[in-house]
C-alpha cells in the first residue's frame, strides 16, 4: 500500500480514539520530502516514502503518535535550540519518559544511569545532556557531530568511483549543484534505532524547527477544544498538563505593532550645556539622547487588493501616531511605487491612490535601497507576488502584513525577510479615528 495512505488509515482510527492528535497531525501538510526519515515543522509533516515502507502496522502508529505529541509540546514551534542534535534526543527523552512507546527510544534511566531524571521534560533534558556532553566535546565543536550513519545517507558513488568530476565533486557530474540532497531512491532508509538515536537524523530532523507564534497559536486552539469536550483520547495526565500548562495569549496584530515601533527606534546623541555631565559636572556637556524613528508604510494597491483592503491598510498607517511615532513616510505600490512618498505628521482620514495592477514587492526593496535611512518598514499586502531580493541595509527592519490567514499561508517565503503576521476577520476593521478613506484621483 502507498506509504501516504497507510498514513491516512491510521489517522482515520485516530478520528474516534485520538480527537486532539488527529486534529494537530491533520492541521499539517503531509509531503515528501529527500529526508531520512520523517520530521514536523513549518506547518509541514516530511517523510521519506522507504522509512514509512519499513514500519509495520503498530510501529507506524507509534511513530505518528510521538510526532503528533512532539507537535502538541510545541518543540518545533519554540525558539531554535543549539546544537540540534542534543535538542532532538531531549525530544525525543521526552516523548519517551512519558509515552513509553513500543520505539527503541533512549530512557532517562539508559542516558544519565540513575532515575532522578525520570519523567521530565524536554528544557530539563536539553540543560542535562549538554552537561553530560560538554566534557566529551572538549575542543571539538558541538554543532558538528561524528556520526556513522551520515556515510549511509550521503551520495551514492558515481561509475567512475567516487573520482572527483570537473568542475564539481566526488560522485557528481560536472555542473552539478554540491549541496543538493540525494533522490530519495538513492538513500539507505535507516533503522527506527537510528530515527530515535542519530545525530544525524537529529540535526536533520530539527532544521525546520523555529520560533512560530502562528502554529503555537493553532495547537492552543485545539488544544481548548479539547479540554472543552474532554476529547484527550489516550494522553497521559502528566502530558496534558504539560500541553495545558504550554498555551499562551492569542496573537494580538496590536501588539506586534507596538513591539515592531520599540525595534526601530534610534537614538541620537547630542550635547548640551543645560544637562551636566553625570562624571564631570558643569565642567563638561552632558548628554541628550533623541530618539527618531524613520518607518516608510508600504500598503499594496495592485488589482487583486479590493478598496476595503487597502482602506484597512492605510488605517494601520493611523494607529502608529497613537502608539508615539511622529512621522511616517507612506507609499503606495504595484509593479512600481505610485508617485512620491506621503510624509505624515498625523492621522488623517482619506488617502488618495493610484495604481491597480499587478504585484512587485522589489518595487518597495528597491525604494528603501535608493532612501537610505529608514530604521523600518511595514508591507500592508494579500501576498500574491514573488518573494524579492533582501534589501541591501540589513538594519532595516521589514514587517509583512497580510490580509488574512490564506495570504499569510501562501507567502511563507517573505518569513526569511522579516517578521510576518496577518489581520483576523475580528480584527480587520479598525475603528475611529485611525479609520481611513479612499479617494480617487
Amino acid at each position: 500500500m502507498d506509504p501516504r495512505a497507510r498514513m491516512g488509515q491510521v489517522l482515520e482510527r485516530w478520528f474516534i480514539t485520538e480527537p486532539l492528535l488527529f486534529a494537530v497531525f491533520s492541521d499539517h501538510r503531509m509531503l515528501i520530502e529527500p529526508i531520512a526519515t520523517i520530521r514536523v515543522g513549518e506547518g509541514r509533516i516530511g517523510y521519506n516514502p522507504a522509512f514509512i515502507d519499513g514500519l509495520d502496522a503498530s510501529q507506524l502508529d507509534a511513530v505518528m503518535r510521538l510526532e503528533a505529541v512532539r507537535i502538541l509540546l510545541k518543540h518545533p514551534y519554540r525558539r531554535r535550540q543549539h546544537p540540534p542534535h542534543i535538542s532532538y534526543q531531549a525530544s525525543n527523552l521526552a516523548l519517551h519518559e512519558h509515552l513509553h512507546l513500543p520505539l527503541p527510544l533512549p530512557s532517562a534511566f539508559t542516558t544519565f544511569g540513575h532515575h532522578d531524571y525520570d519523567q521530565q521534560f524536554h528544557e530539563f533534558y536539553h540543560a542535562r545532556l549538554l552537561e553530560q556532553a560538554l566534557p566529551a566535546w572538549g575542543a571539538s565543536a558541538p554543532d558538528s557531530p561524528s556520526d556513522p550513519l551520515s556515510d549511509r545517507l550521503a551520495d551514492p558513488p558515481s561509475e567512475s568511483g567516487g573520482q572527483p568530476q570537473p568542475g564539481g565533486q566526488p560522485g557528481k557530474a560536472a555542473g552539478a549543484d554540491a549541496d543538493a540532497p540525494a533522490p530519495i531512491a538513492d538513500r539507505v532508509p535507516p533503522s527506527l534505532t537510528d530515527y530515535g538515536r542519530s545525530p544525524c537524523i537529529g540535526e536533520e530532523n530539527t532544521r525546520p524547527w523555529g520560533e512560530d507564534e502562528l502554529m503555537s497559536e493553532r495547537i492552543d486552539e485545539h488544544v481548548a477544544d479539547a479540554e472543552l469536550r474532554q476529547s484527550w483520547g489516550n494522553l497521559p495526565g502528566a502530558i496534558r498538563q504539560r500541553v495545558i500548562a504550554n498555551r499562551q495569549p492569542k496573537l494580538d496584530y496590536r501588539a506586534v505593532l507596538r513591539q515592531f515601533r520599540l525595534s526601530v527606534l534610534s537614538t541620537k546623541r547630542r550635547l548640551t550645556r543645560m544637562k551636566p555631565s553625570r562624571r564631570y559636572g558643569f565642567l563638561y556637556q552632558g548628554s541628550r539622547y533623541d530618539f527618531r524613528t524613520r518607518l516608510l508604510v508600504a500598503v499594496d494597491v495592485s488589482g487583486s487588493m479590493s478598496d476595503e483592503d487597502i482602506a484597512r491598510g492605510f488605517s494601520l498607517i493611523n494607529r502608529f501616531f497613537h502608539y508615539g511615532i511622529e512621522r511616517v513616510d507612506a507609499i503606495a505600490f504595484d509593479t512600481q511605487v505610485q508617485g512620491p512618498a506621503l510624509t505624515l505628521k498625523h492621522a488623517r482620514r482619506t488617502f488618495a491612490i493610484r495604481g491597480r495592477g499587478g504585484t512587485d514587492f522589489q518595487a518597495v526593496i528597491d525604494y528603501l535601497d535608493s532612501h537610505p535611512g529608514y530604521d523600518g518598514a511595514i508591507i500592508f499586502t494579500d501576498g500574491y507576488a514573488p518573494t524579492p531580493k533582501p534589501p541591501r541595509d540589513r538594519r532595516s527592519r521589514l514587517l509583512w502584513i497580510f490580509i488574512n490567514e490564506s495570504a499569510y499561508h501562501q507567502a511563507r517565503g517573505l518569513k526569511t525577510l522579516g517578521t510576518t503576521l496577518f489581520l483576523r476577520p475580528d480584527s480587520a476593521r479598525i475603528r475611529s479615528p485611525s479609520s481611513a478613506r479612499l479617494s480617487k484621483p
